[in-house]
């Protein structure tokens, strides 16, 4: 009765001075309007059920598609955009490429739906990889170095051997390539004797490291892939030190004058790392030393020393010294070991 006084007076005076006279809010009042007349209501999020779905949406059957076509082998490298293009010359409209980035958001695969891009980041296995001598493991990556300029950048590709701590393969160029990456690694394999079957190259999931031309490469040497989990830094631990170690260095500069200059610096940086820097992790020894197998004199030089500052003076010391422990292996993710 309420609603028909009003909508009586609305018609003399107008709907919004209509309700102020009646003290009714003016959405109210529309609201009952259009259900008494038949017409279909957007329901209030007080409610809490869902809206309808848009007449233009994609159905899930159609998101599906979408989703398998763009994780596919042939266009998970590729940007939205260039399979949109790709399928629009072969006569195939999904979806607008806008719709794509939203399907892709739905899934949470925007940033990896690259080898396998169904698999969310915590359905990723853990890598774990164990190395108990050299050239069993190794471990890259590419850390970017400032040019002369803002905006200028130098990259310097890494390989080192997790065991040993080696810098066994390094070089630098202006732009990050699989093409560089592919070279280094041949390089680096050929020149440490590596034969096929005997190593584990780790990395994680930049663009070059995953890239296709790299893994058929490491097919065709023998050489065992290993990834990191996305997003996930310590599964890449000891190049991200080696790293740090590279960029704390008193003499690393804030930026360099030229890539020549960029390049002797890295030069005379991986000489003193692998023949002069006393690595903690690998006992005090120098890398290049446990990685040739010298360590085992190095260590029993330490302890005839240590034994007979002991016998000098038997007063200082309430046990035998012993030399700072040289590790058997070396792990990326080591096994938890459970208590019975």
């Amino acid at each position: 009765m309420l609603d028909a006084n009003i909508a009586e007076f609305a018609a003399k005076v107008g709907v919004k001075r209509a309700c102020a006279a009646f003290g009714v809010n003016e959405r109210t009042y529309r609201h009952r309007r259009q259900r008494a007349e038949g017409r279909a209501v957007r329901p209030s999020r007080a409610t809490g059920l869902p809206p309808r779905p848009h007449p233009a949406s994609l159905t899930s059957t159609e998101k599906d598609v979408i989703v398998e076509t763009l994780c596919s082998e042939r266009f998970c490298d590729l940007a939205p955009a260039q399979v949109y293009a790709t399928l629009l010359d072969e006569g195939t409209y999904l979806c607008s490429e806008r719709q794509m980035y939203r399907v892709l958001a739905e899934r949470g695969l925007v940033r990896e739906r690259r080898r396998g891009g169904h698999q969310r980041a915590g359905t990723y296995g853990v890598p774990r990889l164990e190395a108990d001598r050299p050239n069993k493991v190794w471990t890259w990556d590419i850390t970017a170095m400032r040019g002369p300029t803002k905006g200028v950048k130098y990259y310097g590709y890494t390989i080192i051997d997790i065991y040993s701590r080696k810098v066994v393969g390094w070089t630098i160029h202006e732009v990050e390539s699989e093409t560089h990456a592919r070279r280094l690694i041949r390089e680096a394999c050929r020149r440490h004797g590596v034969d096929r079957d005997q190593l584990v190259i780790h990395a994680d999931r930049g663009s070059p490291m995953i890239a296709g031309t790299v893994a058929e490469l490491l097919n065709e040497l023998g050489v065992a892939k290993s990834h990191s989990r996305p997003r996930v830094s310590n599964d890449n631990p000891f190049i991200e030190a080696h790293f740090k170690t590279l960029k704390y260095r008193p003499d690393y500069p804030d930026r360099f004058d030229s890539i020549t200059a960029a390049r002797a610096w890295m030069r005379s940086f991986v000489h003193w790392y692998n023949h002069v820097h006393y690595h903690s992790g690998i006992g005090y020894l120098r890398p290049a030393d446990l990685h040739d197998g010298n360590h085992t004199a190095i260590v029993e030089h330490r302890q005839t020393v240590l034994d007979a500052a002991a016998a000098a003076h038997p007063e200082r010391f309430t046990k035998r010294p012993t030399p700072a422990e040289v590790p058997t292996k070396a792990w990326i993710n080591k096994p938890t070991i459970q208590s019975a």
